[in-house]
């Protein structure tokens, strides 16, 4: 691996640039809530102009608060699941397995070609790790993991908002009839923010956001109705438990309808 690498990437891909950076920057602040040294040594080693997303506040923020809501979710089931399959979809330069890894977990990384590409320069796996090359909307992709039997985890982390509503419904329905069963956490932006909120760092990557839902009972009956909606996790809760202060602003109906949340199902068996 040099020491330097370039990233050549699509426009949607570009945007875990945005992500990895983020999380980086939150690692080196002066009181952090979660650190990941992975991600400041891949920040380091891209060669990447990281302007905007430095000048970006509200995406780095919105990064930070989606790790502090995901990560306690993924740490729990790795804790009432032991020896279970994990599927990071859409996982960029993610690094939640360095972050969570409790030595018994096998962990599967899934993106386009060109994200993996960079991330196998970029990253060593070990043994209870695997990357898959592929599209999440292939259908193919479940025969790359080498045993389903045990319970499977899907974590779909910063895409659903880059597909359109269709492409959320076909990746659910290929999560359904490959891995019954499975539990499903996945990002869903409002709908509000989905037309109308600006990040522009993700806009100066050449990326636009497609989709979005207003409630996580809408999310499954639109496009995952096979599912067992097992509860979701408004960003807000996560901005009340770290910052009680803004905790009364958080319940105020606007700021509910423009909050992010992780809805958590159940594919059926």
């Amino acid at each position: 691996m040099s020491a330097h690498e370039t990233a050549d990437l699509t426009s949607v891909s570009k945007t875990m640039l945005l992500t990895l950076h983020a999380r980086a920057e939150h690692t080196l602040s002066d009181r952090p809530r979660f650190t990941d040294p992975a991600a400041v040594e891949l920040v380091s080693r891209l060669d990447y102009d990281f302007t905007m997303a430095k000048q970006d506040r509200l995406m780095a923020d919105g990064v930070v608060l989606r790790t502090l809501t995901l990560d306690p979710l993924v740490a729990g089931y790795l804790d009432t699941h032991p020896g279970c399959t994990v599927v990071n979809i859409a996982c960029g330069l993610d690094t939640r397995f360095q972050r969570l890894d409790d030595g018994r977990v096998t962990w599967y990384d899934l993106d386009l070609p060109d994200v993996i590409a960079l991330r196998r320069r970029l990253l060593e796996g070990g043994e209870r790790q695997g990357t898959i090359a592929a599209s999440a909307l292939d259908p193919s992709w479940p025969d790359q993991l080498e045993d389903v039997s045990r319970d499977v985890l899907v974590i779909i982390e910063g895409l659903s908002m880059y597909l359109e509503q269709e492409e959320v419904r076909m990746l659910l329905d290929i999560i359904a009839a490959r891995l019954p069963g499975a539990t499903v956490l996945i990002e869903v932006m409002p709908r509000l923010f989905q037309k109308y909120g600006r990040e522009r760092s993700v806009e100066d990557a050449g990326a636009c956001y497609t989709y979005g839902c207003s409630s996580a009972a809408e999310f499954r009956r639109t496009v995952a109705p096979g599912y067992t909606l097992l509860h979701d996790v408004p960003f807000t809760r996560t901005i009340a438990r770290y910052h009680p202060l803004l905790a009364p602003l958080t319940r105020l109906p606007l700021v509910g309808r423009l909050s992010e949340r992780i809805v958590v199902l159940r594919a059926p068996a």
